[in-house]
């Protein structure tokens, strides 16, 4: 894709987070997480703050969900706080009940869990964190308890994607849910891909000027 077409994509009256540019990194990038998402494996981007993992993901979800009528998305911002209580209340907010305990995303919808700075919630006395653990067992078993009820809840038709900052938050992850998933090393941007990007922001703003003068 030229600067040209990119700037032709480009509405100024949005912000600036809702567009992802192609560069050379980020096509990659979402190439290779989209062949994994398509046979249900967890892709996970791990990088320095700053690097673009965010935005990445946001791009590739917003093209997956806009194109077509497979996927709708959710996104998780796990912070310090996050425990399994709050993170089983979110994630049950795009779910609807279909038949007995099974729950699944509306309509016949895939819903994509996107788990921003994964390695962020707080260890507790036991060395553990119980929103990692909600997440393992959902990946493990589809399911989770109904904390009321004390049932099983089977919960179909999901998939995490997730990124994180290796030099924040607890550092590490439990193996047992680093194992579901396929991790992508981010760097940072090269020169060639900042100015590809800035370029394409800078002429598309200045061009709503043209003929002005």
């Amino acid at each position: 894709m030229s600067t040209s077409d990119i700037i032709s994509t480009i509405d100024t009256s949005k912000s600036i987070p809702s567009y992802t540019i192609p560069t050379v990194n980020t096509i990659s990038a979402t190439y290779l997480m989209k062949q994994f998402i398509q046979v249900n494996h967890c892709p996970q981007l791990v990088g320095l703050a700053g690097c673009g993992k965010t935005q990445i993901i946001k791009g590739l979800l917003n093209e997956l969900t806009g194109a077509s009528d497979e996927y709708i998305q959710q996104i998780i911002n796990f912070n310090f706080y996050t425990d399994a209580n709050l993170l089983q209340m979110i994630m049950e907010q795009n779910l609807e009940k279909k038949a007995g305990k099974t729950f699944a995303p509306i309509g016949k919808y895939k819903l994509l869990y996107f788990v921003d700075d994964m390695n962020m919630p707080a260890r507790d006395p036991y060395d553990t964190q119980n929103a990692i653990a909600l997440l393992r067992q959902h990946r493990d078993y589809e399911h989770w308890y109904d904390k009321s009820k004390l049932t099983l809840k089977d919960i179909k038709s999901t998939q995490l994607v997730a990124a994180m900052n290796p030099t924040a938050g607890s550092f590490i992850v439990n193996p047992r849910l680093q194992r579901h998933f396929w991790l992508l090393a981010v760097g940072f941007p090269e020169q060639s891909s900042l100015s590809t990007i800035y370029s394409a922001y800078l002429n598309k703003h200045f061009s709503k000027f043209k003929g002005t003068i």
